[in-house]
């Protein structure tokens, strides 16, 4: 590369750079509206049945679509420490199981990629047991109440289907 090349990248990256930081912070105040919205607006049940937590679909006429505001309270672990009570307790209920949830390198890590992965191989793996194993598997703070968080589905966005609009 000559130096005008090298120059001219370092400049096309740092105004691209600040683009991004401002697209940014746009996006999240966008996120942290949508998120009022939800807790306001009319609430349903996720489309996992068998999940703690609830959704509201933000509408945009505009662009005909739906985007999902979920609020999950059951948030899946995604490592635990080996050895620990949980990861002797989570073995013990599970069995030969065990590998095909958690992983080892040096602490244990979900194999999943997501929790809705986890609890579909959950369900298929230990039937009526699933739910004691999950339970046992979701994070929770200090007081033991599951964690929760808000996620703006965006890959999740639809058409607004006018028969129910």
């Amino acid at each position: 590369m000559t130096p005008q090349q090298i120059s001219q990248d370092i400049a096309t990256a740092i105004e691209q750079r600040a683009v991004i930081k401002t697209a940014q912070v746009i996006l999240k105040a966008c996120e942290k509206r949508l998120e009022l919205a939800g807790l306001e607006g009319d609430q349903i049940p996720l489309q996992e049945a068998d999940r703690e937590g609830r959704q509201f679909l933000a509408r945009c006429p505009q662009l005909n679509l739906i985007v999902p505001v979920v609020f999950e309270s059951d948030q899946v672990i995604a490592s635990l420490q080996s050895g620990s009570d949980l990861h002797q307790h989570l073995v013990t209920i599970s069995g030969d199981h065990f590998p095909l949830f958690f992983a080892a390198s040096g602490k244990l890590d979900r194999v999943q990629k997501d929790g809705q992965e986890f609890r579909q191989k959950a369900r298929a793996t230990f039937g009526l047991g699933a739910p004691e194993f999950i339970a046992l598997c979701l994070q929770r703070d200090k007081a033991g109440i599951p964690k929760s968080r808000t996620i703006i589905a965006w890959d999740n966005a639809r058409k607004i289907d006018p028969a129910t609009a």
